[in-house]
C-alpha cells in the first residue's frame, strides 16, 4: 500500500510534457485590394481645363492603387 501511495506521489511531481503546435495561418485578401482603378484615357490637350481634369483624374487613380498597397501592408503586418 505505502508503494503505491509513493507511486501516486511521484507521478503527481512529474509534469507534462510541453505542448507544441504549429498552426500556420494565411489571410485572404479580398478581391477589390487585388484590383485598381484603372488609369484615365490620355485627352487630347485641346485647353488647360481638360490637361487639369486629366492630371487629377490620374492622381485619383494613382491614390486608390496606394490605398490598397496600405490596407494589404496592414493586413500582412498585424
Amino acid at each position: 500500500m505505502k508503494f503505491f501511495l509513493l507511486l501516486l506521489l511521484l507521478a503527481g511531481c512529474a509534469s507534462a510534457p510541453p505542448v507544441t503546435k504549429i498552426v500556420t495561418v494565411t489571410p485572404t485578401l479580398p478581391a477589390s485590394l487585388l484590383a485598381c482603378a484603372p488609369a484615365p484615357d490620355v485627352p487630347s490637350p485641346v485647353s488647360q481645363s481638360v490637361v487639369a481634369k486629366y492630371i487629377v483624374a490620374l492622381w485619383q487613380a494613382g491614390q486608390d492603387c496606394r490605398a490598397h498597397v496600405q490596407a494589404i501592408s496592414e493586413l500582412f503586418n498585424k
